[in-house]
């Protein structure tokens, strides 16, 4: 089976820019790059911080997580400064490996425990010490990214189809738990 992937974003309700953005990048041989990032604030200074840390990812898609964090931690600083969830799969292998910098989400569908975790900090102001997490996954399971423009209460308790298509499911997280006051962003991995 295929890896297969969907994503949404939106801007603050009154805002045409968002202050949130996405990174999905796949290769031949099963591996990925997933990643949700959002800039402090809203408008086109949180904008420009999202994307400075999203190129870093898109010039260096291989690099190690870490490394990945750090550079974009690096180029933030001139920036106000962003939080990220970073997660790299192998699907060839069902590996995965995730590191959260801030107030930024992940949940996991699986029949097998997978709690991935963010550590409190700013890219481009204040690093946490990195806590890189390693996971064993199934085909079939279920990775949702997502900014803190969906509700903390986010939660697939038989109010949305955890079998929908990919971006079927990131549009309905997005209708259902998106907060209107705030960027919003949901990027959703099967495999």
């Amino acid at each position: 089976m295929r890896m297969t992937w969907g994503a949404v974003n939106r801007p603050k309700q009154g805002q045409s820019i968002s202050g949130d953005t996405f990174v999905a990048q796949e290769w031949d041989n099963g591996q990925a790059l997933f990643a949700v990032i959002d800039g402090l604030g809203g408008g086109e200074e949180a904008s420009f911080a999202a994307r400075s840390a999203a190129s870093v990812l898109e010039e260096h898609p291989d690099y190690p997580l870490e490394q990945l964090i750090r550079q974009s931690h690096h180029a933030l600083r001139s920036t106000r400064g962003a939080v990220i969830a970073l997660l790299r799969m192998d699907g060839t292998n069902k590996k995965a490996s995730f590191i959260g910098v801030g107030n930024i989400g992940i949940q996991v569908y699986s029949n097998q425990p997978i709690k991935p975790i963010s550590k409190n900090g700013i890219l481009g102001y204040r690093m946490p010490t990195l806590l890189e997490l390693h996971y064993s996954y199934n085909s079939g399971d279920t990775f949702v990214l997502y900014s803190d423009g969906i509700s903390g209460r986010f939660n697939l308790d038989g109010k949305i189809d955890i079998a929908l298509p990919p971006q079927s499911l990131a549009a309905a997280i997005l209708d259902r738990y998106g907060k209107t006051n705030d960027d919003a962003t949901v990027v959703v991995i099967r495999d």
